[in-house]
């Protein structure tokens, strides 16, 4: 049998959805290939938003010419840090 053919794994896979943060490894050749959700790119019209509770990609808003992404936007599996980058900034802010 074919790897991905079995058909109870086929069921699994369209019941549950991996969290992008939890179930998703960062990768095997990390740190020099990482896995990476892209929520835009330069070409985009609109801007999606990884939701941090369901793991969703939602629509967070549309862009504007004078808004342009100048590169691709987005996250690593396993790094969501945001208390930890927020205390190194807020201390940066201080000085």
């Amino acid at each position: 049998m074919r790897a991905g053919s079995d058909p109870f794994q086929r069921l699994l896979g369209l019941m549950f959805k991996a969290h992008p943060w939890h179930g998703v490894s960062i990768g095997e050749e990390a740190p020099g290939v990482v896995t990476a959700y892209i929520e835009i790119v330069p070409t985009d019209t609109v801007k999606y938003e990884v939701d941090k509770n369901s793991g969703f990609l939602k629509v967070d808003r549309p862009q504007r010419f004078s808004n342009f992404c100048p590169v691709y936007y987005g996250l690593i599996p396993q790094t969501y840090s945001g208390e930890q980058v927020a205390s190194i900034f807020a201390k940066r802010a201080r000085r």
